[in-house]
């Protein structure tokens, strides 16, 4: 019998792992309030078909983020929504075939250089059920289940197969 207290107590600490026991459901932004400071506005905003929204403050003049896109530079800032900023960057170079949340790389298309665009990316799009920690603290840096807002200014792009002249 004391065979099974090891096994009984594997299952027992997976049972109570907090990234799953409790789990709250996806989040929604069509139903979320967003800190003022934000500018968001969701019935102002068009719905991407993954469920990301998106709303171009300036739009570019520049050459166009397509889905064939492989690199982009931006200047971005990224909040939750209660206004807290947890992240940004200037002339930030992003490999759009790597490991960047979906909500992002769907929400950018259609950008051109020298645009300014607001996103705002469900749980579902972005981390889902994981939490993002601070590196080495430890401590929440983006709960689970949480709806970010991006502010994203594309500054440069680059497309591996654009024709001569739209790679900018």
């Amino acid at each position: 019998m004391k065979l099974w207290y090891p096994a009984l107590a594997l299952v027992g600490a997976i049972a109570c792992n907090n990234e799953i026991t409790g789990l709250e459901p996806p989040s929604n932004p069509a139903t979320e309030t967003f800190a003022p400071a934000l500018n968001v506005n969701i019935a102002q905003m068009t719905k991407l078909p993954s469920g990301t929204y998106i709303q171009d403050l300036t739009v570019g003049t520049g050459a166009e983020v397509v889905a064939k896109t492989d690199t982009v530079w931006v200047t971005y800032s990224v909040f939750l929504k209660d206004g807290k900023l947890i992240d940004s960057g200037t002339n930030t170079k992003f490999d759009l075939t790597g490991n960047l949340i979906r909500g992002f790389k769907a929400g950018i298309v259609g950008m051109k250089v020298g645009g300014e665009r607001l996103l705002v990316i469900p749980s579902d799009q972005g981390y889902g059920s994981e939490t993002q920690r601070e590196p080495g603290t430890g401590k929440t840096r983006i709960p689970r289940q949480s709806t970010l807002v991006f502010r994203v200014t594309l500054l440069k792009l680059h497309t591996a197969d654009s024709t001569p002249g739209t790679t900018t």
